[in-house]
């Protein structure tokens, strides 16, 4: 079941005036779980969108300074690091998740003609994207 799929069915249960309550009681603890998961996923989800805006940043500055071989090497670390975390999964078996399953396509394909990109990825951990 889903998250939205559970508060459904505690919904259904509760306007049925329903007295299942360990079906109540079981489907306020997947709720829970799942309440659990967001909590513990907050700061990675904080530390990987400051390091998208970071990384942005320090290519706009290169960009800015007129230094458009340090805006590669930046993007290109950028790639790396999205090439890295990736690596072993199938573009068509990530049907959860389709947008990111098309940019690991298209990373892989730049990364197949870029030795700007290939260099970054044969360099990169998959753990340092833009640390500040």
């Amino acid at each position: 079941m889903s998250f939205e799929d559970d508060f459904d069915e505690l919904d259904r249960l509760l306007s049925e005036k329903s007295i299942d309550y360990e079906r109540m009681r079981s489907t306020l603890q997947s709720i829970r779980r799942v309440r659990e998961l967001a909590r513990m996923m907050t700061p990675a989800q904080d530390r990987l969108y400051a390091a998208i805006a970071r990384g942005h940043r320090k290519v706009f500055r290169h960009l800015e300074a007129g230094d458009v071989e340090a805006a590669t090497r930046e993007t290109a670390k950028v790639l790396a690091w999205f090439y890295v975390r990736f690596q072993g999964d199938e573009p068509s078996m990530m049907t959860r998740t389709p947008e990111c399953a098309e940019e690991v396509r298209g990373v892989r394909e730049i990364a197949a003609r870029s030795e700007v990109v290939s260099d970054a990825i044969s360099r990169t951990t998959g753990t340092e994207l833009h640390e500040p």
